[in-house]
């Protein structure tokens, strides 16, 4: 796909991340992180065992967190890392270089990794720095061509689900969703039918598209086909 070969831009390196934080501060109080290698075509060739860390926080964890994480004080007090041992680890897990991209699903990991690195002191930390270098959100890919019925983004289940995938694992754990994501990667590359199918639906109900595009398309889908005659008149249509 040529969006993906602009993104990857000659990587065959991917680690997919994931991150849970606080409630209040948006600190990381864990990561899970699944690094694949990908073949010519930039399919999953090779998934290596996912990484998986807890991670102390200076703040509270908050009841919504843990009713939605199972994540609590007590839990990160017994063990969690100090955040900077825990990206230690990681880029030990990563074993990353120059070309290596990392992939979350929303921008809200970026953030939470921000936070977390101005709180601790390290966001000129070289490794936190090539992760905000090289890294995309997958969702605001995805949202080009497959989206939720009032044109929004899906959450990582339904997307899962778009492409009948069965996630793995619980919601919220870091890990699980890190999993879940190359799942989907992988799922989006190869189910090329579906993925046609919803970017048509896409284009088909894109209100935003000027008026002698969405009409075209709308002829189209109607009568399978449209003139040049026909074309002229919509823009017509919208000039005058």
């Amino acid at each position: 796909m040529k969006l993906i070969d602009k993104l990857l831009n000659g990587s065959k390196t991917i680690v997919f991340l994931d991150f849970e934080g606080t409630q209040i501060s948006q600190e990381i109080i864990a990561i899970g992180a699944v690094k694949v290698t990908l073949d010519k075509k930039n399919n999953i060739k090779k998934i290596l065992p996912g990484f998986k860390c807890f991670v102390k926080s200076k703040d509270k964890v908050g009841k919504i967190i843990t009713k939605l994480t199972g994540i609590t004080d007590v839990l990160l007090s017994e063990e969690g890392l100090l955040f900077k041992e825990a990206i230690i680890r990681l880029e030990k897990y990563c074993r990353a270089d120059a070309n290596t991209k990392y992939v979350s699903y929303g921008n809200f990991d970026m953030r939470l990794l921000h936070q977390s690195a101005t709180i601790n002191n390290l966001n000129d930390d070289k490794f936190i720095r090539s992760i905000y270098k090289n890294y995309f959100d997958f969702s605001a890919l995805l949202i080009r061509y497959v989206q939720g019925k009032k044109g929004g983004q899906l959450s990582l289940l339904d997307a899962l689900k778009t492409f009948g995938i069965q996630p793995e694992g619980n919601a919220h754990d870091p890990l699980f969703d890190a999993k879940n994501l190359a799942l989907l990667y992988q799922g989006f590359l190869q189910n090329h039918s579906k993925l046609v199918d919803e970017y048509y639906k896409v284009l088909t109900n894109n209100s935003r598209l000027p008026h002698p595009i969405g009409k075209t398309i709308s002829t189209l889908n109607k009568n399978g086909t449209v003139t040049k005659k026909e074309f002229i008149k919509f823009i017509e249509e919208d000039l005058y």
